[in-house]
């Protein structure tokens, strides 16, 4: 036998720089612990030049938990979609409303549309101007929220945990986001274009002395120009997007406009296969057999479960109870073989020495998800598209093993 310390490389990463929020009680992030909100509007955080020479004033609503009474709450800001060319801030109200009655302060924000001809259909260099352009935008709503905190604070936000997403065009904003940064490997084209917007920071405001990073985001069916900019030090992320979907690609393709392509993207499944390559943790649902576009966000159930899902996935950001017993020192379990991996949900146990069994399924955040005992196969489909970490130990002698796990949905 020999003795193994096992390092869960993604879990201390998390650990070593997030504790359980002060604010988590186990509820509120992840359920409706509010009744309902409150909403400041039309505050001007940013101002630019459109693609088409027109100067344009950009503003943000804000929205909170009624009544709260916390000081230090977890910030999202969501950007709209519209395929860059239509969409406003208010048509992300419904979501920052529901992030508000789960405790969090949620904002909505305008950013640079297209605003040139539409025929002949704008070529790849024009629209990546529109996306750099709404970078710009959404990095300067970011340090428009943290510079009240240092300020006023009139809104109360945790300058620590701050988060970003959108649906569609508005997802493709927040990704890159999240994810550009001066490490990552671009052509003299891309080049150029950001330096013609202001560089990293972008120009849409001034106040570069407040930091533009993000902990995390949420990915509703949207994508990144390049998924090999992920790396191993991005913030995780959450994705869902319909698998033939038609307008932003799910795998590889070109997002569209009135059915021309109009630029490449890497979508949610290339972001994920990407990330998890990388040891950045992510989540993928993916709707299965679906052309529709954000189809899940399209009903007030589907708007719901999209929420919960998100919810549930931040909430791991936020209150993760860590667990001690899937690192340490301990001795390997001989014998064992588990297969297929990866697997589309079934994994079979083969205990070569026929010894009595319990099994562990941890995510990378080291939270439980599951426990079984003296069992030969396990069923994992109810979990996402992921990393995760089967823990199996002989019940007698205690010898364990700990293998990591890639679930395909």
């Amino acid at each position: 036998m020999k003795k193994i310390i096992y390092t869960l490389l993604l879990f201390i990463s998390f650990q070593l720089n997030a504790q359980n929020h002060p604010t988590c009680d186990g509820n509120r992030y992840r359920a409706d612990v509010f009744e309902n909100f409150t909403s400041t509007t039309a505050l001007k955080y940013g101002e630019g030049t459109t693609f088409g020479g027109n100067f344009q004033e950009l503003f943000l609503d804000v929205y909170e938990p009624e009544g709260d009474t916390e000081t230090l709450r977890p910030l999202i800001i969501l950007a709209f979609g519209g395929s860059f060319i239509g969409g406003e801030r208010q048509d992300m109200a419904p979501l920052c409303q529901a992030y508000a009655r789960r405790g969090y302060v949620a904002v909505t924000i305008d950013y640079r549309l297209y605003d040139g001809p539409l025929f002949p259909i704008p070529s790849g260099a024009d629209m990546t101007d529109v996306v750099v352009k709404s970078i710009s935008d959404m990095k300067a709503a970011i340090r428009y929220m943290r510079e009240d905190a240092a300020t006023t604070n009139l809104y109360k936000i945790d300058t620590d945990n701050v988060f970003v997403g959108g649906v569609s065009a508005g997802s493709i904003t927040a990704a890159h986001t999240a994810v550009l940064d001066s490490t990552d490997v671009f052509t003299d084209e891309l080049l150029g274009i950001l330096e013609a917007n202001g560089g990293w920071e972008g120009n849409s405001s001034d106040n570069f002395e407040y930091s533009s990073d993000v902990k995390g985001y949420i990915n509703f069916s949207g994508g990144l120009n390049d998924a090999s900019w992920i790396d191993a030090n991005d913030p995780p992320f959450m994705s869902i997007h319909d698998d033939m979907d038609e307008v932003v690609p799910y795998g590889e393709g070109f997002a569209s406009i009135f059915g021309f392509d109009i630029i490449y993207l890497e979508g949610s499944q290339i972001m994920h296969e990407e990330a998890d390559m990388e040891g950045v943790t992510n989540v993928l649902y993916t709707i299965e057999n679906s052309n529709g576009h954000v189809s899940y966000l399209m009903n007030g159930a589907g708007l719901l479960e999209s929420v919960n899902r998100s919810s549930d996935f931040l909430y791991e950001l936020l209150c993760a109870d860590y667990v001690s017993g899937i690192e340490g020192e301990y001795t390997e379990l001989e014998g064992l073989s588990i297969s297929p991996n990866p697997t589309s949900g079934l994994i079979t146990l083969k205990n070569e020495n026929s010894r009595i069994l319990s099994s562990t399924i941890f995510n990378t955040f080291g939270q439980k998800l599951g426990t079984w005992k003296n069992v030969s196969q396990i069923d994992l489909s109810h979990l996402g598209s992921g990393v995760y970490f089967l823990e199996t130990s002989d019940i007698s002698s205690k010898e364990k093993t700990i293998t990591k796990v890639v679930v395909k949905s």
